[in-house]
């Protein structure tokens, strides 16, 4: 792309009058005014710098951050360039006269912007000199200007760059996605982000505290240790984080953690900020207004000055942390890792472990921002259309296993951004001008002329957290973080209008800056009611119990949402509930489910129960949004579930994700959109995007009308032509379930999902040893082993070193003949580029893991070899893929045992020559198939190889014509199923 009339123009002049500019005399806002607003700008690189569409504030191209001085060390970025609402890079401007290219101090400067806020790319110019550094590298104040640096020219050598300048940072560029597709090449080592550097700093803290608490204080108990930690540290980095945001004083921290008696002056600080803050965070004392006798724990503590001096420490420089530009997201994001561990006390030594329930679910797994999102604005976009401020203040929002609060803060933010659009575009100068208006304009710092900032004020924003945000969790943990998120969002912008100074005691006729969230986030079990004791009474369970049980009664008039069941319910529900089975479900927890949820009929999976008692919660004309794993859709167990919600509700939408959307987390997931409504025939939209919000419209619409006539089972993705057919050639089958007998593999390791590391057993308490796989044989109890990977399309390959040790020690089946005998052996995770169906046949003992599905073949009419044609098919393979919800999109489809036992088996009339004929042909060609492939499996050359692998093909298509044949498919029709 030739460089714009307007650059070569700003290059000649800068040519001209450049030691005028390189003068100490010339500073950085005449340097943007007059060079960087023009080179970013329309004329250059095509962004409206300002803002001459009228944008809401939240989605305006670009905010220029003027400087906000902390202590003369830190400052915001020059410009924030956005796409919506969504920071994309940050440029940093310098005056003339200093050397970009060798200033360490800009770099490191720049660079600790982008990673604090976790930007993958930023800019640091004065125009002569342009440089671009990879922010994922941590900035250390060492480094040299060169350190991640990944482009540098000079104003002469624009015009020969510009393409590369504005394919990466060109306006329609950066809306087409080049940043994030340049982010996602390869990174190389040495790169650590933000939430990962920090999460390793915090943990660190936390097994410092733990142990010097447990040294110090003899006879505290477990849960005290953990409440006092957790505090401890979310007190520390508020006030850090305060004073980074100018609302505390900088550096007050950093000034105490070298005296003596560290935690006494901490202690003071602590008892200011409850004064100030009126936040749970800091209640030491019995208050009127508040209930509780507030923390009379923590404050009476010994805790060493060198624990504290080593935290303290490493909040300032000169470490990169800049808690001005960290979201709040980010900090949760941390916080859902860190609360994925917990603190035993252990003969007054303290032990840093996993949760059980995390344990038991393999980790702990963040939402991704973008389904966030998404789900806040399916949700709660539609209840704010057309309304004023005061009509969504009536807007009550529910995330009813909060967790860290992602979800919640999502939700906080649409509000705070609906409403500052809203304020904005309705008079906002007379806003701003009353006495408690709503709305200020932002002055500080800000350059003559420049288009007016306005912002929220902290008063409206904790009037709209208190109206419109509500959670709760099992975990008192998890709670105070949400809260705390919470809390720091309130103040993410920075100084509080009139507030009271960090010393001073408050007067009458002002408030603390912060709101008391007690009564809009509480600790408890969603699922569990009060009356769970009603069969057996409290006593009957000792304190821990009733803690781990921890019910909730959602109408309890204190200490419920009494007011707001009793009006209707929650207008939204949102969040991503917990999978699984978890700890919680005793046999006493099973048999309350049982009376309380239909859900229950068919499996005690966590979301499955959370789905229901979510969805009772909600208001007529509610909106409910959940991601979930994409197995309630279909599976016999969640059909108690699926009538539930058919019957009662509408289904908007449902986002199938074709990626796995949690890290590390083999799962399939789903959004699902829910109103509560009556209009059973709606139209639920269908989309198959990881970020459905990018959808140019719906993949598809189903009426909902068909899952209810359809015996409540939700299949996506089908057009007229594939339903027709479907019916068809199920309509003179008949199930596999009736010809033969599936049964599961077996599970020797006890573990929640996937096959644990040989050698070891996973508990909800604890990791124990079992010697179960041996790569040789030791004894008569020794069983060859067999895993999926070893199943071919009509071929077996014998495993040579593994073996299992069978006995009832195992999770297994008891009687060792569900491995002898003919059976068809099944992969459940389907194979290659076309994800085929993969089945084979085995006669001779043979022990094998779960991830092999086993049919039983106790008779002869149709032959096994018949069943085998029809699995190994093609036409087989197109339904599974249009009737599993673990077949379509996914990274690894699956076959279920469920699947199996409803594949439609061409039914054979042995006393018809024609149907005889037709079954003993594919009994021959399935035959052939097995022999070719044993013959495969020992050709030493290439040419017999090759000569085989032909006649494997042949073999193949035959197959494929007669079941075409079986299943009386015309020519139209084997175009539509091959073609697929």
């Amino acid at each position: 792309m030739p460089i714009p009339s307007k650059i070569s123009e700003l290059v000649e002049r800068f040519e001209q009058h450049g030691e005028d500019y390189r003068a100490g005399k010339y500073n950085e806002t005449q340097l943007r005014r007059d060079f960087l607003d023009p080179f970013f700008g329309l004329e250059g690189l095509g962004w409206d710098m300002d803002n001459s569409t009228k944008a809401g504030e939240n989605v305006r191209e670009v905010v220029q951050e003027y400087p906000l001085k902390i202590e003369g060390a830190n400052k915001k970025p020059d410009y924030c360039f956005r796409n919506g609402n969504t920071e994309k890079f940050f440029v940093e401007a310098k005056k003339p006269s200093v050397n970009l290219k060798d200033d360490l101090r800009a770099a490191f400067q720049t660079r600790s912007y982008g990673w604090n806020k976790g930007l993958p790319f930023c800019v640091l110019t004065d125009f002569e000199e342009f440089a671009v550094y990879d922010c994922r590298f941590k900035p250390v104040n060492t480094d040299s200007a060169q350190t991640a640096r990944t482009f540098y020219c000079k104003y002469t050598e624009y015009d020969a760059k510009w393409s590369e300048i504005e394919a990466l940072f060109g306006r329609e560029a950066v809306r087409g996605g080049a940043l994030d597709k340049q982010a996602a090449q390869k990174v190389k080592k040495g790169t650590v982000s933000f939430d990962a550097d920090f999460l390793h700093l915090i943990e660190g803290w936390r097994e410092a505290l733990a142990q010097n608490i447990a040294r110090h204080n003899k006879g505290i108990s477990q849960a005290d240790l953990n409440y006092a930690v957790q505090m401890t540290i979310d007190r520390i980095l508020f006030l850090r984080i305060c004073e980074d945001r100018d609302i505390e004083p900088y550096g007050q921290l950093q000034n105490i953690s070298g005296k003596k008696g560290v935690y006494g002056e901490l202690g003071e600080l602590f008892r200011q900020a409850d004064n100030r803050y009126n936040s749970g965070l800091f209640h030491f004392g019995k208050e009127k207004a508040r209930p509780g006798e507030g923390d009379s724990l923590t404050l009476n503590l010994k805790i060493d000055d060198s624990v504290l001096h080593s935290i303290v420490y490493k909040l300032y420089p000169p470490q990169p942390y800049n808690f001005r530009l960290v979201p709040v997201e980010i900090l949760g994001q941390v916080y859902e890792q860190f609360l994925g561990k917990v603190i035993r006390l252990e003969k007054s030594s303290a032990l840093i472990e996993d949760k059980p329930e995390v344990r038991k679910a393999g980790g702990v797994f963040y939402t991704p921002s973008y389904i966030v999102d998404y789900i806040v604005r399916q949700t709660l976009g539609p209840l704010c259309e057309g309304k004023t401020p005061k009509e969504v203040g009536e807007l009550k929002v529910l995330d009813p296993a909060c967790g860290s609060g992602s979800f919640l803060i999502g939700a906080y933010d649409f509000l705070l951004n609906w409403h500052l659009d809203y304020y904005t575009q309705n008079a906002p100068e007379k806003l701003a001008a009353r006495r408690e208006g709503p709305i200020c304009r932002e002055t500080k710092d800000q350059a003559e002329g420049a288009a007016p900032l306005w912002r929220l004020t902290v008063k409206e924003k904790k009037r709209i957290l208190l109206n419109n945000i509500y959670g709760v969790d099992i975990d008192r943990q998890a709670v105070e973080v949400t809260k705390l998120s919470l809390l720091l969002k309130v103040l993410e912008d920075g100084t509080p209008e009139r507030a009271p100074t960090p010393q001073s005691r408050l007067l009458p006729s002002q408030e603390r800056l912060l709101p008391d969230l007690d009564a809009n986030i509480k600790c408890g079990n969603s699922l569990i009611g009060h009356d769970f004791y009603d069969e057996k009474g409290w006593d009957t369970y000792s304190k821990a119990e009733q803690e781990r049980i921890n019910a909730f009664d959602w109408k309890d008039k204190e200490l419920g949402f009494y007011s707001i069941l009793k009006n209707g319910g929650f207008d939204a529900i949102i969040g991503n509930p917990p999978y699984g089975f978890h700890q919680i479900h005793t046999q006493d927890s099973k048999d309350y489910f049982k009376k309380h949820y239909a859900a229950s009929e068919g499996s005690f999976e966590n979301y499955f129960l959370f789905y229901e008692a979510s969805l009772k919660l909600l208001r007529p004309a509610g909106y409910h949004g959940y991601i979930v794993p994409v197995t309630w859709l279909t599976i016999p167990s969640a059909v108690s579930l699926r009538r539930f919600v058919l019957s009662n509700f509408a289904v908007r939408s449902i986002a199938w994700l074709p990626e796995l959307v949690f890290k590390d987390a083999q799962v399939n997931t789903l959004v699902s959109i829910i109103q509560h409504s009556e209009a059973h025939t709606v139209k639920i939209l269908i989309s198959d995007q990881n970020d459905p919000s990018k959808n140019s419209g719906a993949k598809g619409e189903i009426e909902q009308s068909k899952f209810i006539d359809s015996d409540y089972t939700i299949f996506l993705f089908e057009n007229s032509v594939d339903t027709e057919l479907l019916k068809r050639i199920d309509s003179f089958s008949v199930p596999m379930s009736s010809l033969a007998r599936p049964c599961s593999g077996y599970n020797p390791y006890e573990v929640g999902k996937g096959i644990a590391p040989a050698g070891t057993v996973h508990t909800i308490e604890t990791v124990v040893e079992k010697p179960y796989h041996s790569p040789s044989k030791l004894g008569s109890e020794w069983k060859t082993e067999a895993v999926g990977r070893d199943l071919g399309r009509y071929s077996l390959k014998w495993p040579q070193k593994r073996f299992i040790k069978y006995g009832p020690w195992l999770s297994a089946p008891r009687d060792p003949s569900n491995f002898l005998g003919s059976r068809l052996l099944v992969q459940e995770i389907t194979g290659g580029n076309d994800r085929r169906i993969v089945a084979t046949f085995c006669d001779q003992e043979l022990y094998h893991s779960r991830d092999i599905i086993p049919i039983k073949c106790d008779n002869e009419c149709p032959s096994p070899f018949y069943l085998l044609g029809i699995l190994n098919s093609w036409l087989m393979t197109w339904r599974h893929h249009r009737r599993s919800p673990k077949a379509k999109k996914a990274l690894f489809p699956k076959v279920l045992v469920s699947d199996l036992k409803n594949i439609p088996i061409r039914a054979i009339d042995f006393a018809d020559k024609s149907d005889k004929a037709r079954h003993d042909e594919m009994v021959k060609l399935v035959e052939r198939m097995l022999d070719l492939h044993k013959q495969l499996a020992t050709a030493r050359t290439a040419p017999e190889t090759t000569a085989l692998q032909r006649q494997i093909s042949a073999t193949d298509k035959q197959i494929d014509k007669l079941v075409y044949a079986l299943y009386e498919l015309t020519d139209d029709e084997i175009a539509l199923v091959e073609g697929a």
